[in-house]
């Protein structure tokens, strides 16, 4: 009761904040969060290493400690921007987030069966907002969490509550009727909760994806856009993306591998190019680096 309360005024406090306030407290917060939590901000700094490493940049010394602090910012930054995603008015969605390529993703993803695939990079919270003023909505899975007041709050304010969602437990029936019935999902997809995965490499060292999303497109037939949704400003995001045209060799098997290894390169692509806003990073994203 208390935490639901907590949560409750934090949610009207955020939203009621002018936009630059409410991200100058995220940043005191991550900034908090990086000098009060040691093992999250080695963990933070091993994963972004091997992305500098693989990127040409620095991997010590002041610009990569910039780096780590700047991933802790923006993964406070994330949670305020759920709290205020809801309270996005539709009328200024356009304002909010910009999608430069809207007119050739419209086509596609409202002409059937279609996925949205992203890494744990930006926040594709506010996308929802924009993808519901235009008639769309997607179904999600959800990691289920305690305590359960949490995990319902979160799961309310999700796409700014304009995101159908279902725990990723029993995601699969949902998410294949849902193709079936020629309508959207969205998925996260470079972390593996549970279930099938496929090896891959990213950034030069071995770790593994979900099968399931290349699985899903491969078996329905879905168009797949994959791309990221990046913060530019205070409440401001601007979404870019590219359609996969999925491989049809014959050889189902093949064309799922196939269609996993592209949005893995892909994946890889985004994240290289705003690392300090991957939020992957906070998890032991290479089986080898400890959690």
């Amino acid at each position: 009761m208390l935490l639901r309360l907590g949560l409750e005024i934090a949610d009207r406090l955020v939203a009621a904040l002018p936009s630059r306030v409410a991200y100058a407290i995220a940043d005191l917060i991550g900034d908090a969060r990086h000098r009060l939590a040691p093992g999250s901000r080695r963990l933070v700094a091993a994963n972004l290493a091997r992305v500098c490493a693989a990127t040409g940049r620095p991997t010590s010394g002041a610009p990569f400690r910039e780096l780590v602090r700047a991933a802790f910012r923006n993964h406070a930054r994330y949670y305020v921007e759920l709290l205020r995603t809801p309270h996005y008015r539709v009328e200024e969605i356009d304002e909010i987030v910009d999608v430069p390529d809207w007119r050739e993703f419209e086509t596609r993803l409202g002409s059937g069966a279609a996925m949205l695939i992203s890494s744990h990079l930006g926040n594709f919270e506010p996308f929802g907002t924009f993808l519901a003023a235009r008639g769309l909505r997607a179904l999600s899975p959800i990691e289920e969490m305690e305590p359960p007041a949490l995990y319902e709050f979160l799961a309310a304010h999700r796409g700014g509550g304009n995101v159908e969602l279902v725990p990723v437990r029993t995601a699969a029936p949902a998410l294949r009727r849902r193709l079936r019935e020629g309508g959207l999902v969205g998925i996260i997809g470079d972390r593996a909760v549970g279930g099938a995965v496929h090896d891959v490499t990213i950034f030069g060292h071995a770790t593994h994806i979900p099968i399931g999303p290349a699985a899903l497109a491969i078996t329905s037939g879905a168009t797949v856009l994959v791309g990221r949704c990046l913060r530019t400003g205070p409440d401001r995001f601007v979404v870019d993306g590219e359609i996969l045209e999925p491989p049809d060799s014959g050889d189902r098997r093949a064309d799922i591998a196939a269609l996993a290894d592209r949005l893995a390169a892909r994946f890889e692509r985004d994240i290289a190019a705003a690392p300090e806003q991957w939020w992957g990073a906070f998890q032991a994203f290479w089986p080898d680096l400890p959690a």
